[in-house]
């Protein structure tokens, strides 16, 4: 592709990504999403977490923002995927799509513009969290590159997150549908990546109270390799790393990987669209 055609695609995604992000922040949802993300966020680390767990802000607690992080990684499934319903879905129901897809435009470009779109309202949600950081730099001496490794990773993760949105509103014209197919997805992710490491712990110590059983070694193996892989995919598993302020390789290149996956699938629906 030629440098004129890069520069025109871009421009047609940042176009896209400024009327995406304006039409998110003048919907309903551009409110009430921040709102209930940010009123959650802060009831658990200032309220429940110090009253019921005796962490998170509290007198003789260590200045760290660890359980934020932590929490708030299971909110940016939840929330996510309320960004990014209305992406493609409301375009479909309100016959908007077919004007795009009939423009000189790349279906990459749309669904690239459509991802800054949604990524942008995400980090303008989270800035209001860093009200957070100030509030513990004000009563201790908190670890900033801890505090940046766990912004690093939620921002990873959301990135993600609104990714499989993206590809969730492509398939529909229901952002409601969309939504919960996203939820699903996450629910399931969690589900394998959770239950398969424990039902082949599970299993390899049942095998090995059964000695007479001769269960051969590479059966043995093959179970350790399946649980370390599914353990490997766990999207909260791999963020945790971050909360504590490791910058893990991996769990980085686990969620740019899965980002782009979900585009590129988002991308070849909007294809399947435009032929159908």
């Amino acid at each position: 592709m030629s440098a004129g055609a890069w520069h025109r695609e871009w421009a047609a995604a940042l176009a896209i990504a400024r009327r995406e992000l304006r039409a998110t922040l003048i919907a309903p949802i551009g409110a009430v999403v921040p709102a209930v993300f940010l009123l959650l966020s802060a009831v658990l680390y200032f309220v429940l977490a110090p009253a019921l767990l005796g962490t998170g802000f509290r007198q003789g607690q260590p200045a760290t923002l660890r359980l934020f992080f932590e929490t708030s990684t299971w909110l940016l499934f939840i929330v996510a995927p309320a960004i990014s319903m209305r992406a493609v879905s409301e375009e479909i129901r309100m016959g908007t799509l077919e004007t795009l897809l009939t423009a000189p435009i790349h279906e990459r470009s749309i669904i690239i513009g459509k991802f800054l779109g949604a990524f942008a309202f995400l980090v303008l949600l989270l800035a209001p969290t860093l009200l957070l950081v100030a509030a513990v730099a004000l009563h201790g001496r908190p670890d900033f590159g801890e505090i940046g490794a766990g912004y690093l990773g939620l921002l990873l993760a959301g990135g993600a997150a609104v990714a499989v949105g993206i590809l969730a509103s492509t398939l529909t014209n229901s952002q409601a549908l969309a939504f919960l197919s996203s939820i699903f997805f996450w629910v399931v992710l969690l589900l394998v990546t959770i239950g398969v490491p424990s039902a082949a712990a599970a299993l390899s110590d049942h095998l090995a109270a059964e000695v007479a059983s001769g269960v051969p070694a590479w059966f043995e193996r093959l179970l350790a390799a399946a649980a370390r892989a599914a353990a490997s995919l766990n999207p909260v598993a791999q963020v945790r790393g971050f909360v504590v302020g490791l910058v893990d390789t991996h769990a980085v290149a686990f969620f740019l990987v899965l980002t782009a996956v979900a585009l590129a699938m988002a991308v070849r629906s909007l294809e399947l669209r435009r032929w159908l």
